[in-house]
């Protein structure tokens, strides 16, 4: 059995995603959204995925059971081409872990469709189920220091850094009463219930395409750096030095004008 389990929520509803607004749920399977949302998964997320230094993990990509069959084989061929993906099709809004998975030792992450993680993420989380400290026993585990990046010209990106306890970015949480990181609620909230720990090095690289319900460039509660421009070889070799695997980058949607 894996030791790590991440878990995405990639066509489910988020329980505070426009909550007015009840039609949302199907454009998410119409384009340019559905097209645009599965390159960065395929080029971003995935690609992130694929190339983790350790490999004992699974990451369970939750859908919606309304999404037609045409994109259902889609992920379907996924799920081929990348063996630690796993599709899980839901009705509802709450993740819960197929049978098979469940026990009452875990560890599981959270990661949104359009983000990524470096290479040694994976490793650091299977360092602390390895330990069998029991100072690691039922405590959320979080990498601060994360990169916001947007494609905003053909061979143009803004990026900065940010400090922020809780992002969502591979937020952890190790349980011994068979809870996973989605039963803790909003990420944002997560150090006022839990006890938390903070890791060293980079975290998450968090997407900003114009289609996130809640990221931007602006956000008061971060601590953040001045955005920095680059092209797109500029770019890769500065996530190439901060230890991200190799992503395709240039599949995120443009956009003119970063939040």
């Amino acid at each position: 059995m894996v030791s790590i389990i991440g878990m995405v929520r990639y066509s489910v509803a988020a329980s505070f995603a426009f909550p007015d607004r009840p039609d949302v749920k199907h454009k998410v399977f119409e384009d340019p959204y559905f097209s645009e949302r599965l390159s960065m998964f395929k080029g971003i997320t995935l690609k992130s995925f694929a190339g983790q230094t350790c490999k004992d993990f699974v990451l369970l990509v939750y859908h919606s059971a309304a999404m037609p069959e045409d994109k259902k084989a889609i992920f379907a061929e996924l799920e081929r081409e990348y063996p630690f993906m796993k599709n899980i099709f839901i009705d509802g809004a709450k993740l819960i872990l197929p049978e098979e998975f469940q026990r009452q030792r875990i560890m599981t992450f959270r990661i949104d469709n359009d983000d990524a993680m470096p290479a040694d993420f994976v490793g650091k989380l299977k360092d602390i189920v390895d330990s069998n400290n029991p100072l690691y026993d039922d405590v959320a585990f979080s990498i601060p220091k994360m990169r916001k990046l947007a494609h905003i010209g053909e061979d143009e990106f803004q990026t900065n850094d940010s400090l922020f306890i809780s992002n969502s970015m591979g937020l952890a949480y190790f349980s011994t009463e068979g809870k996973n990181v989605m039963d803790c609620g909003n990420h944002r909230l997560v150090p006022y219930h839990y006890r938390m720990m903070c890791i060293d090095g980079m975290g998450g690289l968090q997407i900003i395409n114009g289609t996130n319900v809640a990221n931007n460039f602006r956000k008061p509660h971060y601590k953040q750096t001045e955005p920095s421009y680059y092209t797109k070889d500029q770019m890769c070799e500065l996530l190439k030095s901060e230890g991200y695997p190799e992503l395709d980058i240039q599949d995120i949607p443009i956009l003119p004008e970063p939040c």
